[in-house]
């Protein structure tokens, strides 16, 4: 037998070197953690211990944070109990490991290596909910912090935060003018200019607090975004909100009127900020007269628009301003300090353009104007929003060209900073920097866009991307609420099953989106804005990705061609001229939201308008004649979220009862007069409002009894009849029956009167419930009572008075429904209305408990 041919000296090596990686990869695998499990259990023990400690400490901190949030606002926080549950899970895991390990592997080597490796497992557990914690738990603790921020002092007024505002050196002598003008008795107006996305608001804002909170000068400060399309109604609405005024449906001459009669009367100092001006704007017509009985009215104005020169008229006073100048001559002759007087209120303007400002009178000696941060100052800001330090330099060089590229404007410094905060791959900045380098040539004025998109690719999923386009069509200083309620009609937020996670899941949403600076805190905890900048770039990204068609107060002389209806994805037409009739039906299979807010009453929809949108999942129709609802409504299978709100309804309002997905319906402000019997079949119903259905007589008891998923109901200003009416059988359901839907958390009613509530009334499973005793004809009157908005979360119980007054039993901080100093009502103001009436005595004591 022959000798076999020996390997080569290379061949024999790279063998060798192959036998002794995979020994060493078995080892590694197989072996060494074995060994190392068994030798070095104690130890892994040790340091699972303190990881363990460290999670319970930080788990203490948030429970004591969610009981203090469930009982303030009524309500728990899903995603942070699901979160605590866990760490208690994994606290008692570690207890059972650690007296395992005490009593059984001190030489056991099996029982060693188990427990080690269990060590490890949990170990990796706790790194995941601390993970979580930052993700998420985070940004629901921010939440809590801003909603009780600012004011501190129980007045209303707007609360924003200031925590962003970094100040610079270039701006402190323009910062020091606008508060010798807000001090100053003699400056009736005050303006500040600068282009968009300069930092104007930012700026305002700080000098508001210093104004309020420091120096004393202003015991309220109101603010309001005018917007391009100023709507009366809703900045009244804002400002009476703000003041704690209610104003009822009524004329805009008349609401004006009443917030004129507030402010001459109001006994403490306001400064009344209106934001975002872009032309000459009728004060008078909003309710803020510029002439009062002080005749003390001081304007500040924030204009965008540097490159305008100080050339526009001054204007001569007319008669009134003479006559108001000389009532002004007894205060100049005193101190000039508005702190040292009770001067009534002055207004803060904020616009683009300097030649409002002189449109509106305001002094050329009182317009700032805010110019774009130096070269320094933009590293500076870029650096410490992005946090690049020192020590990666390669890094710190392209924040400094990167910051160079945004062209001194803050808005674009700090979204770009934010979207590359966490990007530590040296590749993406220099993409980023080659991009902004082309924009300069090809538009300089395109930073800002880039910047938004920019942040809008790199957010962490989808559900932060669709959040963030919602939030773009939606109006200036939206409702959260309403974002709750397009968020459950959509359907995309996962995991997420009842209202309340949803709610939660939102909140941390927008947190995460603010972090990002794509959205800013707006003037209450329950509406949130975008600056117009970011809103235009998003609107861009919306137009082209998701495929929408929008239009706001514009003329519509025809729908788009076929084939962009046929990609489209969202339609969303508000306040628009209708130029001929509304086709008779469009076909739109990938429609997912159709959206018509109408003010043309002779609008018509034809009966088959909806058979081509089978896949639609929100449906909105405001300001509609649906004297005959169109039959095409059945076709919509898929629908999850109807409203239709201040319309005429009429007939065939049972074909609702076909749509089994509706988790969300809304006739809030319609013409209807009763609800129909096949309601009842909409068992996956979670939300039902019907507030503000004046007409409506008729609610029949297997409607709401069937209802059984029902989350939140809204019945607030509707003729509420109790089952029984002067000793006859009414057909309307009782109050009594709400007590059987399990799922009921927020409630928001006005009942005539205690006779209709149920001897065991429920509210120890609510939530949260606004609840008002008395006839809704009697016309509330009391300037220190305000019912809480329905989608504020509070916990009221009040009752009418024959004198006129309120008696009001309430849980959390709730100032608008207590007066402007915020207090609560005194144990002995509750006492004396629930001793009225064996029904409110059992009332009283379900809630004392």
């Amino acid at each position: 037998m022959a000798n076999p041919i020996p390997l080569p000296d290379f061949l024999q090596q790279r063998v060798s070197d192959f036998a002794f990686e995979k020994l060493k990869n078995v080892w590694k695998k197989h072996v060494r953690n074995r060994v190392d499990y068994a030798l070095n259990c104690h130890k892994k023990v040790k340091k699972l211990g303190k990881a363990v400690e460290e999670l319970k400490e930080d788990g203490k901190k948030v429970h004591d944070k969610a009981e203090e949030d469930e009982g303030l606002y009524g309500r728990e926080v899903y995603h942070v109990k699901a979160w605590l549950r866990q760490v208690d899970e994994i606290i008692s895991e570690y207890g059972k490991l650690k007296d395992e390990h005490s009593k059984h592997v001190v030489i056991n080597l099996k029982k060693r290596y188990l427990c080690s490796k269990r060590a490890e497992e949990i170990k990796e557990l706790v790194m995941e909910l601390q993970k979580e914690k930052q993700d998420n738990i985070s940004y629901w603790q921010q939440q809590q912090q801003q909603q009780q921020q600012w004011p501190s002092s129980g007045f209303m007024g707007v609360t924003f935060s200031d925590s962003d505002y970094m100040e610079f050196k270039s701006r402190r002598t323009t910062m020091k003018k606008i508060m010798a003008s807000l001090e100053d008795s003699n400056s009736r107006l005050v303006g500040v200019y600068g282009p968009a996305g300069i930092g104007k608001t930012s700026l305002v804002i700080k000098a508001a607090k210093q104004a309020q909170e420091i120096d004393k000068l202003f015991d309220m400060v109101i603010m309001v975004n005018v917007t391009k399309r100023p709507d009366t109604k809703k900045i009244q609405g804002q400002i009476a909100e703000m003041l704690g005024m209610k104003l009822e449906d009524e004329s805009e001459e008349a609401r004006a009127t009443s917030i004129q009669e507030r402010l001459k009367n109001e006994k403490d100092n306001i400064l009344i900020i209106l934001d975002d001006l872009y032309a000459k704007l009728d004060l008078n017509a909003l309710g803020i007269p510029l002439q009062t009985k002080e005749e003390s009215s001081a304007i500040v104005v924030h204009n965008q628009n540097p490159e305008l020169e100080d050339n526009e008229r001054i204007g001569i006073p007319g008669a009134a301003d003479k006559k108001m100048m000389k009532a002004k001559t007894s205060f100049i002759d005193g101190s000039s300090k508005l702190k040292e007087h009770n001067w009534g209120y002055k207004i803060l303007l904020i616009s683009e353009l300097r030649q409002v400002l002189t449109e509106m009178d305001v002094k050329a000696t009182s317009i700032f104007s805010i110019n774009v941060l130096n070269v320094m100052e933009a590293e500076k800001l870029f650096k410490s929003m992005v946090g690049v330090g020192a020590k990666n330099s390669e890094l710190e060089t392209l924040a400094t060209e990167i910051a160079k590229k945004c062209n001194g404007l803050p808005m674009s410094i700090v979204t770009t900073a934010r979207a590359l905060k966490n990007q530590l791959n040296p590749l993406v900045w220099k993409d980023t920097l080659v991009k902004l380098e082309k924009l300069a040539v090809e538009n300089p004025n395109a930073a800002p866009e880039y910047s938004t998109k920019l942040s809008y690719e790199i957010l962490e999923n989808e559900e932060l991307k669709l959040t963030f386009l919602l939030c773009a069509r939606m109006d200036h200083d939206a409702l959260v609420a309403d974002l709750v309620r397009y968020c459950i009609g959509l359907g995309f937020l996962q995991g997420v099953y009842s209202v309340w996670e949803a709610r939660d899941r939102v909140q941390m949403l927008l947190a995460k989106l603010k972090d990002s600076g794509l959205l800013s805190d707006s003037y209450s905890s329950h509406h949130f804005t975008m600056q117009n900048l970011v809103r235009n770039a998003a609107l861009s990204i919306s137009s082209t990705e998701r495929h929408t068609f929008m239009m706001t107060e514009g003329k519509l002389n025809k729908w788009p061609g076929m084939d962009e209806l046929e990609s489209c994805n969202v339609i969303s037409l508000k306040r628009c001229d209708f130029i001929g009739r509304f086709p008779e039906s469009i076909k739109c299979p990938k429609l997912s939201i159709f959206h018509i807010e109408n003010n043309d009453p002779s609008l018509k929809i034809s009966d088959s308008f909806f058979q081509e949108m089978k896949e639609l999942s929100v449906l909105i129709l405001t300001g509609v004649n649906l004297s005959s609802l169109p039959s095409s409504i059945k076709c919509l299978t898929k629908l999850r979220m109807l409203c239709l709100e201040q319309c005429i309804l009429g007939e065939k309002l049972e074909i609702i009862g076909e749509l089994k997905n509706l988790r969300i319906l809304s006739f809030s402000g319609s013409d209807v007069k009763s609800l129909p019997h096949e309601l009842s079949h909409l068992s996956n119903l979670q939300i039902f409002d019907i507030s503000n259905c004046y007409k409506l007589r008729v609610i029949p008891h297997d409607v709401m009894s069937n209802l059984t998923r029902l989350e939140e109901l809204y019945m607030r200003n509707i003729p509420f009849q109790s089952e029984v009416d002067d000793g006859k059988q009414s057909e309307n359901a009782s109050l009594s029956v709400l007590g059987n839907l399990n799922q009921l958390t927020n409630l928001d009613l006005q009942i005539p009167n205690a006779s209709s509530l149920p001897n065991n009334f429920f509210f120890d499973k609510l939530y949260s419930y606004k609840i008002i005793i008395g006839s809704s004809n009697r016309g509330y009157s009391d300037p220190d009572f305000q019912i809480p908005k329905k989608y504020e979360l509070s916990r009221c119980l009040a009752v009418y008075q024959e004198d006129g007054s309120f008696d009001v039993h309430c849980h959390g901080p709730n100032p608008a429904m207590t007066g402007a100093q915020g207090t609560s009502p005194s144990a002995s103001q509750t006492t004396k209305f629930f001793r009225k009436t064996d029904k409110t005595s059992s009332v009283s004591r379900t809630l004392t408990t």
